[in-house]
């Protein structure tokens, strides 16, 4: 039962803010958030719900109420620019291994059912609360002031407002989030009613008998390609010079993008309605410290690692932060910790996680960018096993690769939380030694293959 009353300030009322003050009021803290805005909403189309960040949805009853929006997918088609299959995951599969489903939602009914959550378990938004000034105390507690004049004093400031974000700037001026290189993003979504009224799209979205299929599908080519899911669209591309700010952008730009493309998808992106923009891939970090010298005001999500979205792990990784750092603060509310031991334990568990995603993600950019030539067609012929129905050991398809879909998608932030409480609990020894967490990954990576793991187990002896 709490002993203490902990009062935590949450700047951004965004995906991961909010989970993350729906995770600490579940812990027994208080949460006031503050949001710039002037009403609550997310911008953008859809995002991919997977498996790392779909259990926390369900453990915390956010799956139900956000319902039916919640939408499933039965497969990815990795195909070359001209629309070529080159390589295949059987989602199912993904979820079997992981033990949690991959759903695509739209951003608005993920917010939505993350802010429904967050008000009926006690969490105070203001809105139109636009954070102007943090101050340490010597109490130890911290002063924040918005813009209106409003003041405020929590025992802790979690900084979850995004990649401009006024806490991280507050805390290291110098850090700036860069595009590391042109690449950039258009987002639209099509309804998929029109893709399957027309002869040439149809095929994308029915099967041999006329039956909706829901996939993924990925065009892969070097000057960008293009993620379809439930034809909500990311088309990614380069530009030269890179920006950094979000700017609208003419469609005929984003058709001529792509020409020379697969006909069945140029002829859905000029089913593309008005009102795209260019989105640039920002990244930030890694950084030295994601917090205070004080550990009083700590950062979380895209404020302190925001990466590209070739895993599609942007928004999960800012929910994994906040569902680990709940559990982490679980301890001062006990009257087991101080403040500073659960943001050290936060930092001390999330910073190599948040690393880790942002190189994968940008090394899966780099693989579906590849130029036509030598590395292109190893990469096509390490995917053809795949397409024969055959399970690989390792693939250059990430998001069917058994070893990167264990890291990412089958990771559970709460476990690693408790984890790493454990050891801080029993002086630097974890109640569950290494050996027995090591069997655990590779339990987990053998259900990826026949049902006694044995094909992983030879070719992990070899």
């Amino acid at each position: 039962m709490p002993t203490n009353d902990l009062h935590v300030g949450i700047v951004g009322a965004g995906i991961g803010g909010v989970l993350c003050s729906i995770a600490i009021v579940r812990a027994g803290g208080r949460v006031t958030i503050l949001e710039a805005a002037q009403q609550l909403g997310e911008i953008g189309a859809g995002i991919q719900m997977t498996p790392n960040v779909s259990r926390l949805l369900i453990r915390y009853g956010i799956d139900k109420v956000i319902g039916n929006d919640l939408v499933r997918f039965s497969e990815l088609n990795m195909r070359r620019k001209d629309g070529t299959k080159i390589g295949y995951t059987k989602i199912q599969r993904v979820e079997e291994a992981t033990g949690s489903p991959w759903w695509l939602v739209h951003r608005h009914h993920l917010h939505n059912g993350l802010v429904e959550v967050a008000r009926q378990s006690g969490v105070e938004i203001l809105i139109d609360s636009r954070v102007s000034k943090l101050d340490r105390l010597q109490t130890g507690k911290v002063a924040v002031e918005t813009e209106k004049g409003r003041e405020f004093e929590f025992d802790l400031v979690i900084g979850s407002d995004g990649v401009q974000s006024i806490v991280r700037r507050t805390l290291f001026p110098e850090v700036k989030p860069r595009p590391p290189t042109g690449n950039c993003a258009f987002r639209a979504i099509v309804p998929y009613e029109e893709v399957r009224k027309d002869p040439l799209t149809r095929e994308l979205v029915e099967d041999e008998n006329g039956n909706l299929i829901k996939t993924m599908e990925v065009w892969m080519a070097p000057t960008g390609y293009i993620n379809a899911k439930d034809f909500n669209m990311v088309l990614s591309h380069f530009r030269d010079p890179p920006v950094d700010t979000v700017c609208p952008v003419d469609l005929e730009e984003v058709r001529r993008q792509y020409d020379g493309y697969d006909p069945r998808i140029r002829r859905i992106i000029e089913k593309i309605p008005p009102g795209v923009s260019r989105w640039p891939l920002l990244v930030t970090g890694p950084l030295e410290s994601w917090s205070s010298p004080e550990k009083n005001i700590v950062l979380l999500g895209d404020a302190a690692h925001s990466m590209t979205n070739h895993m599609a792990q942007g928004a999960a990784t800012s929910m994994e932060d906040g569902a680990f750092l709940a559990r982490c603060l679980s301890l001062v509310i006990g009257g087991k910790a101080t403040v500073g031991d659960a943001v050290t334990l936060y930092e001390k568990g999330r910073m190599p996680k948040a690393s880790y995603k942002q190189q994968v993600s940008f090394l899966n950019g780099w693989i579906w960018h590849l130029p036509d030539g030598p590395a292109q067609e190893a990469r096509d012929k390490e995917m053809e096993p795949e397409l024969r129905g055959e399970v690989p050991m390792r693939s250059p398809n990430l998001y069917g690769d058994p070893g990167c879909v264990q890291e990412c998608y089958g990771y559970d932030a709460e476990k690693h939380a408790d984890f790493e409480i454990s050891a801080f609990l029993n002086d630097g020894r974890a109640v569950r030694d290494g050996a027995a967490i090591q069997q655990e990954r590779a339990d987990q990576i053998a259900n990826w293959f026949l049902p006694d793991g044995e094909h992983y187990k030879i070719a992990s002896r070899l």
